[in-house]
């Protein structure tokens, strides 16, 4: 299993630095980490942000494809988000779900990608695509969410904002938000094409926004009484491979939305 490196430093340097230096690259380690708490949003050293994404994405498969979509590498990126990052063209029909190199899509050469194999198969390319992908969505949902604010048992975060904004868009979290965090604000087609009610849909969120805030996802209460029960200095999340041993997995520092 891959190590992923993104977003591990503190939080507004990530969004001045990407903003002014597109070739930047995040840091392994970031100051303060040892005194870092539960819920903080600094969920210690051993691992950060980008693995917490992997755990609900790719499970750590750099190749990792999806039958009923476009969703490519380790974090999962559709057709249109490469599209929106600038890897891709514009204005080109979406290829086919599945695996495949989607022969006749024009590549942009961003990072000097120029295919989907090339970008599967870099993955400091999927590493900066990631760190762009946060930054932006966090930018857009900044005025939608407060840090703190209690959402079914679990204060909502930067972090878990930004984890919950990675499946949804940022649009989709817009949506979320404006019907106060309720199931009503997801869409029934998207939450029908991957098995769930929308209580359901809510459920799986709520665990990303827990993951990504370094709560216990055992705290969710979706019965409205809104109180955090407790909270732990570590929080585990289900391993990706058989047989694998879980590990404490503790999201790292995230831009804090500003």
């Amino acid at each position: 299993m891959r190590k992923s490196i993104i977003l591990s430093i503190p939080a507004a340097a990530l969004v001045l630095t990407a903003a002014l230096n597109p070739a930047f690259t995040p840091k392994a380690a970031y100051a303060g980490a040892d005194s870092a708490t539960a819920g903080s949003g600094e969920c210690g050293p051993s691992n950060n942000y980008g693995e917490a994404v992997l755990g609900f994405e790719g499970g750590g498969d750099q190749y990792a494809t999806n039958p009923g979509s476009t969703a490519t590498g380790s974090y999962q990126f559709l057709f249109g988000t490469l599209v929106d990052l600038g890897y891709i063209e514009p204005g080109q029909a979406k290829p086919p779900n599945g695996a495949g190199n989607w022969e006749g899509i024009v590549w942009t050469g961003k990072g000097g990608i120029y295919s989907r194999d090339q970008f599967m198969s870099s993955t400091e390319a999927q590493d900066q695509a990631l760190s762009e992908f946060t930054n932006r969505n966090l930018s857009h949902i900044k005025n939608t969410y407060q840090p703190g604010q209690m959402v079914d048992g679990i204060p909502m975060t930067d972090g878990g904002a930004a984890l919950a904004s990675h499946m949804l868009g940022s649009g989709g979290f817009q949506k979320w938000a404006e019907s106060g965090f309720s199931p009503a604000g997801l869409d029934p087609d998207i939450a029908a094409a991957h098995g769930w009610t929308p209580e359901e849909y809510q459920r799986h969120l709520m665990e990303r926004v827990a993951a990504g805030g370094c709560y216990d996802p055992a705290n969710i209460d979706s019965s409205g009484s809104g109180e955090l029960q407790q909270d732990l200095p570590e929080i585990f999340l289900m391993p990706w491979e058989p047989n694998y041993t879980v590990p404490a997995i503790l999201p790292g520092m995230l831009p804090t939305a500003t």
